[in-house]
């Protein structure tokens, strides 16, 4: 497999957020040049991986005719982009840019004035600031637009010419055109709401003709000037326009665009006894998917090469630890990967991305060099990893910690608005919940109690089933990982990440039956909320020695942040101590 494509990125740079106006020095194609350092490009090579992306947007990268007003800063993009690329090329690293073509811009933008007739479909995002922003789509069923991305595409090959590729994303992270957040919209249970479309020429479009229509204006600049240059479509939320595999698109692709496929997404898992929808990265789902099979058999016919988009690092299933040590489910992934003999992957999206026992272990099994029998593997694997250790001792743990995430009550919701990343911080009083939200799951916002919002799909009794079972069964795994890992400086910080894992588990299920006393409030629940504090205490003071030695634990990489450290655990301790009523 080592003419794989092998997608990484560091952890320590900063996707960037939205901004109404532009800084270019908040941007990634300008910061990420002081990130990948000589070092940092070297630490990623030797983990295995041989290329990188970096979240760039098309109108501050280039500058072209048709929109002047648009890539003001672009010198300053490529120049640092340029440096970039020959630096990483010494450690036989690519460089990919991540992008969404054409973004959107703000309604009340100058740039409106000069180009009206090109304006299409206005949305509202809410950034990460939590303001509400209207935007306007640059509308591509204009032929200035459609003349705009290939000359965008081809100044980008053009001036940068060193680039390892282009990866496109063509659905609704950020608004961009027209369709991008309009028809059908797929909802957490599964099923669709459907948002009409207010700009006329697009109404009268097919959204998977818009959809392949950008890929291949974007394609045809870019191979106007270089046929080197890798071009890979993302089909994320293509279901939001038509149902899976998507052929309408795929088969409308050139054949020398790869195609990166969602590997999990579109599966299905029994869990509490019920088949539950997996529409996002999962750890404790080894995949692939249904729709991944189904996609791929689409791409394969058409002649398209494939990629795998997953994250086998952690994922917002626990994102404020390194890693999940889930390596059975690893293993499935990497094996699957090569058995597909596919033309490589992205392994993270902009967390999820340290270098772990999982980057080692994906990249170890993805050689074929190790045995195609998933416990064989994982001991042989271990025994490389943990010198010393009990090979066969480790990989029972780490099976086990995989049966412990059978039961993880997974849904959007929960992932999104649940307590899982912060648990450890969240407010236990013996009262009446106030109504604040625990906040949003991979931002800094202000934490409250109510976690209304994350229940979907579940009674809020089967989600304290869930991680009950869960601590449980992972603690078992744990007891074995101790006495088996041995004392090597990879069996230390895997030691303390299984650990810490345990710990916020048992927490979310300590929250959630708080939440679920608070939610009806009586004094009579008194005597209940003491226990699970009870509980929790020991819970936390079991973690903060491992918190105050290990800062790894608590930073969001995609929040650049730490939603908790031993400072603010420690402070919840005291609080709760502090509490007369607890005290009783």
């Amino acid at each position: 497999m080592n003419d794989t494509i092998r997608i990484w990125r560091s952890p320590q740079s900063a996707f960037g957020c939205f901004q109404k106006v532009v800084d270019p020095r908040l941007e990634e194609t300008f910061t990420a040049l002081d990130v990948y350092t000589d070092a940092e490009l070297a630490t990623i090579a030797a983990s295995g991986f041989n290329a990188i992306w970096v979240h760039g947007n098309i109108n501050s990268v280039v500058r072209t005719a048709v929109f002047p007003e648009l890539g003001l800063d672009a010198e300053l993009h490529q120049q640092r982009l340029n440096v970039l690329t020959e630096r990483a090329s010494k450690h036989n690293i690519k460089v990919f840019i991540y992008c969404q073509p054409p973004r959107a811009l703000p309604s009340d933008s100058m740039f409106w004035q000069h180009h009206p007739d090109v304006a299409g479909q206005p949305e509202n995002i809410v950034d990460d600031c939590g303001v509400t922003v209207e935007l306007r789509s640059l509308c591509t069923s204009s032929d200035e637009v459609k003349t705009y991305l290939r000359q965008a595409a081809a100044e980008l090959a053009r001036k940068v010419p060193d680039l390892g590729g282009i990866i496109m994303i063509t659905a609704s992270e950020y608004p961009s055109h027209c369709w991008g957040r309009r028809g059908r919209i797929m909802l957490a249970d599964g099923s669709f709401s459907h948002a009409e479309m207010q700009c006329p020429r697009c109404a009268a479009r097919k959204p998977e003709s818009v959809v392949a229509e950008i890929i291949n204006l974007i394609h045809d600049g870019i191979r106007s000037v270089s046929n080197e240059m890798k071009i890979i479509a993302w089909n994320w939320s293509w279901t939001f326009y038509v149902p899976s595999p998507c052929s309408e698109i795929i088969s409308a692709l050139p054949r020398d665009v790869i195609l990166l496929v969602d590997f999990e997404r579109g599966g299905s898992k029994v869990i509490m006894g019920k088949e539950r929808i997996i529409d996002e990265y999962s750890l404790g789902f080894p995949g692939p998917s249904e729709q991944f099979m189904k996609s791929l058999k689409a791409a394969r016919q058409c002649g398209l090469q494939v990629m795998a988009k997953l994250q086998f690092g952690t994922t917002h299933e626990l994102a404020t630890v390194p890693n999940l040590p889930v390596m059975g489910n690893v293993f499935a992934k990497a094996d699957a990967v090569r058995m597909m003999e596919l033309t490589g992957f992205m392994g993270c999206w902009n967390f999820g991305n340290m270098i772990t026992a999982n980057t080692a272990g994906f990249n170890a099994f993805l050689t074929g060099q190790l045995s195609d029998n998933c416990e064989t593997a994982l001991r042989e694997f271990a025994a490389k990893y943990f010198p010393g250790c009990d090979p066969v001792g480790v990989a029972t743990a780490w099976l086990k910690f995989g049966n412990a995430m059978d039961c993880y009550p997974f849904s959007i919701p929960f992932l999104y608005s649940g307590p899982a990343n912060f648990s450890f911080v969240l407010p236990m009083e013996p009262a009446p919940l106030t109504g604040i939200p625990v906040g949003r799951s991979w931002l800094l916002d202000e934490r409250g109690d109510d976690m209304s919002s994350a229940i979907s799909g579940y009674s809020i009794e089967e989600v304290i089933a869930g991680f009950e079972q869960l601590f449980a069964i992972w603690r078992e795994g744990l007891t074995q990982f101790k006495s088996a890992v041995g004392n090597s400086p990879h069996a230390v910080s895997e030691l303390n990440t299984a650990t810490v894992c345990y710990h916020s588990f048992r927490s979310i299920a300590n929250f959630c039956k708080v939440f679920r006393l608070r939610k009806n409030w009586t004094d009579a629940n008194l005597s209940e909320y003491r226990e699970i504090v009870a509980d929790e205490l020991a819970n936390l003071e079991g973690v903060l020695p491992i918190l105050e030695n290990d800062k790894r634990f608590g930073y969001h990489i995609e929040a650049h942040g730490y939603q908790y450290d031993a400072d603010s655990v420690r402070m919840r301790l005291q609080k709760i101590y502090a509490d007369k009523q607890v005290r009783m």
